[in-house]
């Protein structure tokens, strides 16, 4: 009885961090563009997105166990798979959570300043890798009391949206945005994998080691609320505003408010994306930093990018990371960020799960089949995802490779 309650408070503090990462862009935002590619096939694709996510937190918790250190599927892909893959997947990984930074603060942007929202995103991008840069890390109690304010406040979207009678339709084309196309459901898994980042918050964490036991709660239980919300916040929104209006919002949620009368709960609704996009910014400023650490422990980034200063951060790294962020977010809307993001880690989770299939059995407590299952689906998804997109991981991976041999040719020098 005495070792119950801590071991739930260290499951709890593993997931509540994970939670505040996962619940912001992605159902803020990316709801839009993967209406417009499935219609309401887009819940389907929410189960699709889970899957994938599920079997990379397992290949990721498997993973973390027998590697120590930071570096997520970059430092994993590396050992197991050699150099070349290992650059793939880092520069994937980097370039992907620059994009999924991007989005975060662009949909702070649509939600907190809408008049403005690339000086909005731009701002937050920067005040958030101050803040990282200077060691600071949110108290648990505060990071608790944003996702239990997340989660009430979702609830309560979803009530209003349910309880109120959606207008009357619009007739329209058939082929318009937004129609129900089961041929969108694959794009649309993968625009709806983006709402399920930040399980690694978890998985791989460098703060706190959990036992196997631990895991195997905080894993489902972190991926199966994120699940239920994103379905009951998708549904709430198709039922007020139907495939086509929603794929075309750029702040889906707010205008589904507005179309079941409940204007008097949309400041309630940008304070609440604003604090849960901030918290997601603070954590994603700390990943790309710390992939740049890790890749630069091994000269693929400029070796310097790994010195820790005296508050336990890379500052030189963690500038790096905002400055990008901030330059992503000015190029690209929260939808482009999300699908280019989206694109690019379901191939970084590729090589993680396929580096995964080669851990021995004694290194494995979640099933190889899960590592093949994950690898087979992320792989399926993404090459399902937009051209354009496809096009952006090829160079990204390919100039990876390139600068890595040549910063790690000139470094031994």
């Amino acid at each position: 009885m005495k070792q119950a309650v801590p071991h739930r408070l260290q499951v709890a503090a593993g997931v509540v961090p994970g939670l505040s990462a996962m619940l912001g862009a992605g159902l803020l935002t990316g709801l839009a563009p993967a209406a417009g590619a499935a219609g309401r096939w887009l819940l389907a694709g929410i189960v699709i997105g889970f899957s994938i996510a599920l079997c990379s937190g397992f290949s990721t918790g498997d993973q973390s166990r027998r590697y120590a250190g930071v570096g997520g599927g970059y430092l994993y892909t590396r050992h197991q798979l050699g150099v070349l893959p290992g650059r793939m997947a880092g520069s994937a990984a980097l370039v992907g959570r620059i994009c999924a930074g991007a989005a975060v603060a662009g949909t702070f942007g649509v939600y907190v300043l809408p008049e403005h929202p690339v000086y909005a995103a731009i701002g937050v991008s920067l005040a958030a890798t101050a803040l990282d840069a200077v060691g600071f890390r949110p108290p648990r109690g505060l990071v608790i009391g944003v996702v239990v304010t997340v989660v009430l406040t979702l609830t309560l979207y979803v009530a209003v949206c349910f309880s109120i009678a959606p207008p009357d339709p619009v007739p329209l084309p058939a082929d318009v945005a937004g129609s129900d196309n089961v041929g969108g459901l694959l794009p649309a898994a993968g625009l709806m994998f983006f709402g399920f980042l930040g399980f690694e918050h978890v998985t791989s964490s460098t703060d706190r080691t959990y036992s196997v036991r631990q895991m195997h709660i905080a894993v489902p239980v972190l991926m199966i609320v994120t699940l239920v919300a994103g379905l009951a916040v998708a549904g709430a929104t198709l039922h007020q505003l139907g495939g086509p209006r929603m794929a075309v919002s750029p702040a889906p949620l707010r205008d589904a408010l507005a179309a079941a009368d409940g204007q008097f709960f949309q400041p309630l609704i940008s304070g609440v994306a604003g604090i849960a996009t901030m918290f997601g910014l603070l954590l994603a400023v700390a990943s790309i930093r710390r992939t740049l650490s890790a890749m630069a422990e091994f000269s693929d980034v400029p070796p310097s990018l790994s010195i820790v200063g005296p508050r336990g951060v890379s500052a030189p790294a963690a500038v790096l990371s905002g400055v990008a962020i901030a330059a992503a977010a000015a190029l690209l809307n929260p939808p482009q960020a999300i699908g280019v993001a989206a694109c690019l880690l379901l191939f970084y989770y590729a090589f993680t799960n396929a580096s995964a299939r080669l851990l021995t059995p004694a290194d494995r407590t979640w099933p190889r089949r899960a590592a093949c299952f994950g690898l087979g689906l992320s792989v399926l998804v993404g090459m399902n995802m937009s051209v354009k997109y496809l096009v952006v991981v090829v160079l990204v991976m390919t100039a990876g490779c390139v600068s890595g041999a040549i910063i790690s040719r000139y470094a031994r020098k």
